[in-house]
């Protein structure tokens, strides 16, 4: 009898402690994303996705003269759109809206004391190292799993079965023209 005694005073003191927790407020997420330096992260991320814009910026101007090779007039061209790529990337993250967007998700996703205990702790040089280091390791992590999907996706084995499966999803369509 105790042990549901107890078990019911932790239940009802976890619904009062969970029901006390208080929405975030737009001051606090504002100095939050401003610790965690957001903006920066931002422009490094975009900073980050130049050799993907370059990459994607050579297809396209393969996709579209036919060329294996690109020659001088080429690769200017592929410059010039993978800088078009960059400056549509730096445009969209300093949007207003999107920051927003993000200010949103912190609202939606932390409670204030959750924000302000993270204000707390990113207001310590160890909080502000740590964050530093996050954001490098998000960055190598990013880059890292591209990499290793794209010599996945190279192994033959890996492109024989994709083909396969591909070829049975086009299938029914190629036959119904």
């Amino acid at each position: 009898m105790k042990i549901k005694q107890f078990i019911f005073t932790l239940s009802l003191c976890c619904i009062t402690v969970s029901s006390f927790a208080s929405p975030a407020t737009d001051k606090s997420v504002d100095k939050l994303m401003q610790l965690s330096n957001i903006t920066e992260i931002f422009r490094q991320s975009t900073r980050d996705m130049q050799p993907y814009f370059d990459e994607q910026a050579e297809d396209l101007v393969r996709q579209v003269t036919g060329a294996q090779t690109l020659n001088i007039d080429q690769q200017n061209a592929a410059l010039q759109i993978s800088a078009l790529y960059s400056d549509i990337q730096q445009k969209l993250i300093t949007d207003p809206e999107y920051l927003d967007l993000f200010k949103s998700l912190f609202k939606k996703t932390f409670t204030e004391e959750e924000i302000q205990a993270n204000i707390a702790f990113l207001s310590t040089p160890l909080g502000q190292s740590i964050n530093q280091k996050m954001n490098l390791l998000m960055t190598e992590v990013m880059q890292e799993t591209t990499q290793f999907s794209q010599r996945q996706m190279l192994k033959a084995e890996n492109q024989q079965v994709i083909k396969d499966k591909m070829e049975a999803i086009l299938k029914p369509i190629l036959q119904a023209q």
